[in-house]
């Protein structure tokens, strides 16, 4: 169950995952293989790197990445480069407007007046029937916002200067808000009148790829494995049937098999996560053991990436490095508790950021990981060029269809493409295999949603806030259309597989959660109470009290990933008839349960007894003004002092005994 601790490895055990990376690898290696390290220990930290590190999205790291290599992104050759481009395009970062104004320019010559397009192009712009200009109006506002977001995301050059600018957009004024730049010094009004006067330009490097791409038919980056190419391998194999097999058998040495299917690409995808997640709530041998009636991952032949076979039936333990991997990220640390002389066999409990984890929904997840992934990158003496080969292949992987195949060969000669592409593998996001005779990738659910769930805009996250969706409307809580199909055809099955979960939360605070799952029970208990709940073949019926609910808050999580979690993993029919994910009454109750824990806050304080009234009234002011005073008893002419700031407040009361003892 959630919570359990778990011993350090020894280092032995059965197949496992390999490390993510082989600059993961390095970097716990240089640090001593300490799976007490949570964090890179830097002398010297990048605030490049510390900025890129906090990024809660693909297209924002790519928005904080510096101009050049962004670019140098877009001036990747075809197909990189022009799926780039379209998908920063499509990308929450970015407004509505400011597409229609990048493709524009991109059909106009790459160039034109920021005039023209702060007043012309936009709602509201033009000019008044007196032949007064109307920058200022709200379609102005939503013009200048365009331009900014296109400057930042390295689209326009950097020639108007609003991607290092703070927009004060107020009331519809599109004027610059409080900043230190030059630009300034003549006020708004000559801010803006420059500002007229200049021309906005898309980059040569977006500019080109973009073309490409909206002259391009294909949908697929990449040309896909097709039947006859299938065909044409079985044909050349069949003086030696045993050679071509649909497990994996080798071929000559060479291992070759069947396309994997739809659904053994979703068992595929789910097993490398589960490893990683029954870990985190310290499953037993019992928990990782499966029904006995789930199909094996890889009955045609699934691996790792590294030509490991894997089975669902048995969820086997993360390897060593994956541990380290887990404790340099935070979400696992040492037991605290632990009283024994050698540190280094503590047993690992999972943290607080580990139970958000558990919480989040899987692209979060997957985010995470190559997050992470990312920033292993930065001891690298390659290391933008080894980011642009992984952002770039991520991205591409978008564009792709869950089921469809792709050579390795199509990711050219790049060494570290190839090595991204197997590194990715480990991770769920892409099946590696040999197919029809070639070393092949076929994408997963996770990699094609984890694209799409950045591409939808919310209105909080195109202002570059960060801001959250809302969870009725579904927004960053909303599952994709593809996950919800996938789970809709899970609840149709004869035997629904362990992996998917669907809950239905009740107007009496009872949870019904259609699932197989030992670790989805597990999720659920972090929240729900354990002790009462019921268990059906295919369903569990929780409830949500208090006590359990207060239980989750001590372990760190809060009233907003709960809710959070129940909307992602709402049941489909919820969606389908337009209710409420979660009634608003069991939402509400929880949020008042968060907030009972804030109703009393414990300060240290030192009380001072004042003599008289006098030296009350002044000391008093003078601890408000230094936002010192806690609490002040007239009647008895006591003073609650914050601890912190007492020296100051002792001090002033000395002198002014001293100033009234001189009068």
């Amino acid at each position: 169950m959630a919570g359990t601790k778990r011993k350090c490895p020894d280092g032995g055990g059965g197949p496992s995952p390999p490390p993510p990376s082989t600059a993961a690898a390095a970097a716990a290696s240089a640090e001593g293989n300490d799976p007490r390290v949570v964090v890179d220990v830097d002398v010297d930290v990048d605030p490049r790197e510390s900025f890129l590190s906090t990024s809660s999205s693909l297209f924002e790291y790519l928005e904080r990445l510096p101009p050049p290599v962004l670019r140098s992104m877009y001036a990747l050759p075809p197909p990189r480069g022009p799926i780039v481009a379209a998908s920063v395009l499509r990308s929450c970062r970015l407004t509505e407007l400011s597409r229609q104004v990048a493709l524009r320019l991109a059909a106009c010559g790459g160039s034109f007046g920021a005039g023209g397009i702060v007043e012309g192009w936009t709602r509201g712009g033009g000019t008044g029937g007196g032949g007064r200009r109307r920058g200022n109006g709200k379609g102005g506002g939503d013009g200048l916002l365009a331009l900014q977001r296109l400057e930042a995301m390295g689209i326009l050059e950097p020639t108007l200067g609003l991607a290092r600018r703070r927009l004060g957009i107020e009331g519809g004024m599109g004027m610059p808000g409080t900043d230190d730049d030059d630009d300034d010094e003549g006020g708004g009004e000559d801010w803006m009148r420059r500002l007229m006067e200049k021309d906005a330009c898309l980059t040569p490097e977006f500019g080109a790829s973009i073309r490409i791409y909206l002259s391009t038919s294909s949908s697929s980056p990449w040309p896909i494995i097709t039947t006859e190419q299938i065909d044409a391998h079985r044909a050349g194999n069949s003086a030696r049937p045993s050679s071509y097999s649909s497990t994996g058998d080798n071929d000559g040495g060479k291992p070759s098999r069947e396309p994997p299917t739809r659904r053994e690409l979703e068992e595929y995808t789910q097993s490398s996560w589960d490893s990683v997640l029954h870990f985190l709530v310290g499953s037993d041998d019992d928990d990782r053991r499966g029904d006995g009636n789930d199909e094996s991952v890889g009955s045609g032949g699934g691996n790792d990436g590294g030509g490991r076979q894997r089975n669902a039936t048995t969820i086997e333990e993360p390897s060593d490095a994956m541990v380290q991997f887990l404790t340099r990220i935070g979400l696992m640390q040492e037991d605290p508790d632990y009283v024994g002389k050698d540190r280094s066999r503590a047993p690992l409990v999972i943290t607080s950021k580990g139970y958000e984890f558990m919480l989040r929904d899987i692209n979060a997840q997957v985010w995470q990981f190559v997050l992470q992934y990312l920033n292993s990158m930065k001891q690298h003496e390659m290391t933008d060029t080894i980011r642009v080969d992984a952002l770039s292949f991520l991205i591409c992987l978008g564009s792709t269809r869950v089921g469809e195949g792709y050579h390795i060969s199509v990711l050219g000669k790049s060494k570290y493409s190839k090595q991204v592409m197997k590194d990715f593998g480990r991770f769920g996001l892409v099946f590696v295999s040999r197919v029809a005779g070639k070393v092949s990738f076929y994408p997963t659910r996770v990699a094609v949603n984890l694209i799409a769930s950045n591409e939808k805009a919310t209105a909080g996250v195109v202002g570059g806030g960060g801001g959250r969706g809302n969870a009725e409307d579904g927004g960053t809580y909303g599952q994709s259309v593809a996950a919800t199909r996938s789970l809709e055809e899970a609840l149709a099955a004869p035997v629904p597989p362990r992996s998917h979960l669907a809950v239905i939360v009740q107007t009496n605070f009872q949870v019904v959660a259609y699932t197989r799952s030992r670790l989805h029970i597990s999720t659920l208990g972090l929240f729900c109470e354990v002790q009462s709940y019921r268990r059906l073949p295919n369903v569990i019926f929780f409830r949500l009290s208090r006590d359990s609910v207060r239980g989750a808050f001590r372990l760190g999580v809060t009233a907003d990933q709960i809710l959070r979690f129940l909307h992602v993993h709402a049941h489909p029919t919820l969606r389908s008839d337009g209710r409420a994910l979660v009634p608003p009454n069991v939402r509400d109750q929880i949020v008042l349960w968060d907030r009972e824990r804030r109703r009393v806050v414990m300060e240290e304080v030192c009380v001072h007894q004042c003599r008289d009234a006098a030296e009350f009234a002044a000391v008093g002011h003078y601890a408000s003004d230094l936002d010192a005073l806690a609490w002040g008893a007239t009647h008895t002419n006591k003073l609650y002092v914050h601890y912190r700031k007492n020296d100051q407040v002792q001090a002033y009361v000395r002198k002014w005994r001293t100033r009234q003892l001189g009068k």
